[in-house]
């Protein structure tokens, strides 16, 4: 059971079966879908060790091409490497809409729905981007195994569920070290402070990711979309499922990893 990252050595009879690449939602310290995913009983033993490929701010499309990241990925799809993994999940759109100031319009104030306040131009940018970015990271997964004997290689997806931008940051022993992510684009676009009026921005910039993202599921080529928006809390109560505005608590992480990628392992014979 045990989550590989970049500067770790594989331990003999614990190599990694799956091959995850993408932003901290796979690899977010202490709680992650990862670490969900490798520690959860219903896991068979083979799928349990997964080495990440993730870093700090990294956008998708760095991951490929001339990508800063993509050598990092190639190292793993090169021949000495490519035949223990056979299983490959993708997470990739949340560092890259911050990176875009959420696609908002530059001035939100007045704006009386939510959903008015993302820019038309600027989420079609955001979006060609990433399906660009998604595209090629499946090629490059699916090139490196063109010459092996055809099997299922199934690529799972990551959607988003909806996050609450309060300002909260990544924390540790009081002091802020990361974020927040959300907040500082909203206040910039003059979005009206209420908490339930910002969340809903939020909400249309994650259905509009999703819905983008979820256009690569392609069961009978192995790709599958993992849904999860509307698991979480965003009430009173929210604080529970979500560790700051971007990241979910571990039992928040537990609660997507329960109801949307375990049955989908279940299908594809890698969990009971």
């Amino acid at each position: 059971m045990t989550v590989y990252r970049t500067v770790d050595q594989w331990v003999e009879g614990n190599y990694p079966s799956i091959l995850a690449i993408g932003d901290s939602w796979f690899w977010y310290p202490n709680n992650n879908i990862l670490e969900s995913i490798s520690n959860h009983p219903l896991m068979l033993p083979a799928y349990k060790n997964i080495q990440a490929v993730g870093y700090n701010g990294a956008l998708l499309q760095q991951y490929v091409g001339a990508g800063k990241y993509a050598p990092f990925v190639e190292e793993y799809l090169k021949s000495a490497n490519r035949g223990f993994f056979n299983i490959f999940m993708i997470s990739g759109a949340g560092n890259d809409a911050v990176d875009y100031h959420l696609a908002l319009r530059s001035n939100c104030s007045n704006i009386p729905d939510p959903k008015d306040c993302i820019d038309p131009d600027g989420i079609d940018n955001l979006l060609r981007i990433i399906v660009t970015a998604m595209g090629g990271l499946i090629h490059e997964i699916r090139w490196a195994y063109k010459d092996l004997p055809a099997q299922p290689r199934p690529i799972f997806i990551n959607g988003y569920d909806y996050p609450v931008p309060d300002g909260r940051g990544f924390t540790l022993a009081g002091i802020q070290f990361n974020g927040p992510w959300l907040k500082p684009a909203l206040d910039q676009s003059k979005v009206n402070p209420d908490l339930i009026y910002r969340i809903a921005v939020i909400k249309e910039l994650i259905v509009r990711l999703n819905t983008t993202l979820a256009s690569f599921n392609d069961w009978e080529n192995d790709v599958v979309f993992v849904s999860s928006p509307g698991t979480l809390r965003t009430d009173d109560g929210y604080q529970e499922d979500w560790a700051n505005e971007l990241h979910p608590t571990p039992s928040g992480f537990n609660k997507i990893v329960n109801a949307h990628w375990i049955p989908h392992f279940k299908r594809w014979g890698m969990a009971n």
